[in-house]
C-alpha cells in the first residue's frame, strides 16, 4: 500500500485478542442453526446456486481483467456514508447466516468490536467498511451479478485449496485443469506476500483498490483486512501459508481477531442508524477524504 502522511499507527498496546478473550460466540445464528453451515442451511438453495456459479467463472483471465477496469475508479465520486447507504436494501445470496440488509451487517460489526476495543477507532471504521466494496451490485457502479461481488474469496493462477465452500464446482472452472494455474505455486513464488497475488473479483478487493488511491489515513492493517477477510482458507483454515511474508503473517493477527465480530455479530436485533451515524461519520471524517472515487 502506499505510503500515507499522517497514517494511523495501530497503539502498542492493542492486542489481538485470543480465544480466551471476553468475545462470546453466539451459538446460533439468525436462523438457530450452526454458523457456516451450508449444507442444510434455511438458505442453500439460494446460496449454493450463486457459489456454483462463482466457482465456475472466476477465472484467472477474468479476474485480471475485471480488476483491471474496476482499478480505474472511474465510475462514481461520492462520500464513505453516501456509499454505505447504497446498501441500504442490499442482501447477500451467499451468506447463510443472514438474510439482513448489509448496512445492518456493517453496523453490527462495527459496534460489535467497538465494545471490546474502545480505543482503537480506526478498527471500528474497518468493520464498518469491511463490505462496502459490495456497492458494485449498483447500477452505479456496473450493476455486477452476485457471484462477482460476494462469497468467500480465493486466489486465482494457483491450485485451489480443498477447504474452499462448495470446492465441487471449482471442477467446473476451467482453470481446474490448466497446468499454467493447478499447480500448488502456480504463477506464483514461494513467500511472494499476498500483495502480490490475485483474489477471485468482488467486494474485498475492490474496496482494498478503493483505499489505495482515497488517501485516507487508516493504518495497513485496516487494508489488510478489508482485502482478505473474505480468504477463508487462509485466516480459517491456515492456507496458502506458503505465499505469505512477514508483514502477512503479522497482519492476520488483526484479521483473525476482526474475522470473530464479522461472523459472528450478525442478527436480526438492528441497530439504530440514526443514532451511531454521527459517531461513525466523524470517524470517516477524520479518516478518508470527503469525497472519494470508486
Amino acid at each position: 500500500m502506499i505510503a500515507v502522511e499522517n497514517q494511523a499507527i495501530v497503539s502498542e498496546k492493542a492486542i489481538p485478542k485470543d480465544e480466551s478473550d471476553e468475545f462470546v460466540v453466539p451459538e446460533s445464528n439468525a436462523f438457530g442453526q450452526s454458523f457456516r453451515a451450508y449444507e442444510g442451511s434455511v438458505r442453500q438453495s439460494i446460496v449454493e446456486n450463486c457459489y456454483r456459479l462463482h466457482h465456475i467463472n472466476q477465472t484467472y483471465d477474468f479476474v485480471k481483467r475485471t480488476r483491471e477496469e474496476y482499478a480505474k475508479l472511474n465510475k462514481a465520486e461520492m462520500s464513505i456514508w453516501e456509499a454505505i447507504e447504497l446498501l441500504d436494501n442490499f442482501v447477500d445470496e451467499t451468506d447463510p447466516d443472514l438474510d439482513e440488509p448489509q448496512i445492518q451487517h456493517m453496523l453490527q460489526s462495527a459496534e460489535a468490536i467497538r465494545k471490546d476495543y474502545p480505543s482503537e477507532d480506526w478498527l471500528h471504521l474497518t468493520a464498518l467498511i469491511h463490505d462496502l466494496g459490495k456497492v458494485l451490485f449498483h447500477s452505479k457502479l456496473g450493476s455486477l451479478p452476485q457471484w462477482a461481488v460476494n462469497g468467500d474469496t480465493l486466489i486465482v493462477g494457483c491450485a485451489y485449496d480443498e477447504s474452499i465452500v462448495y470446492y465441487k464446482y471449482l471442477k467446473e472452472n476451467p482453470d481446474y485443469n490448466n497446468p499454467a494455474y493447478n499447480t500448488k505455486l502456480g504463477v506464483y513464488s514461494e513467500g511472494c506476500g499476498l500483495e502480490n497475488v490475485l483474489l477471485s473479483w468482488g467486494h474485498d478487493d475492490y474496496m482494498y483498490l478503493v483505499l489505495k488511491a482515497s488517501g485516507t489515513t487508516l493504518p495497513p492493517a485496516a487494508s489488510f483486512i478489508i482485502r482478505y477477510h473474505s480468504l477463508y482458507p487462509l485466516h480459517h483454515n491456515g492456507a496458502y501459508q506458503y505465499l505469505m511474508n512477514d508483514e502477512d503473517r503479522e497482519n492476520l493477527k488483526w484479521l483473525q481477531t476482526f474475522s470473530k465480530y464479522d461472523l459472528y455479530s450478525k442478527s436480526k436485533v438492528h441497530v439504530d442508524v440514526e443514532k451511531v451515524k454521527p459517531y461513525y461519520e466523524s470517524l470517516i471524517k477524520k479518516y478518508f477524504p470527503e469525497k472519494i472515487k470508486w
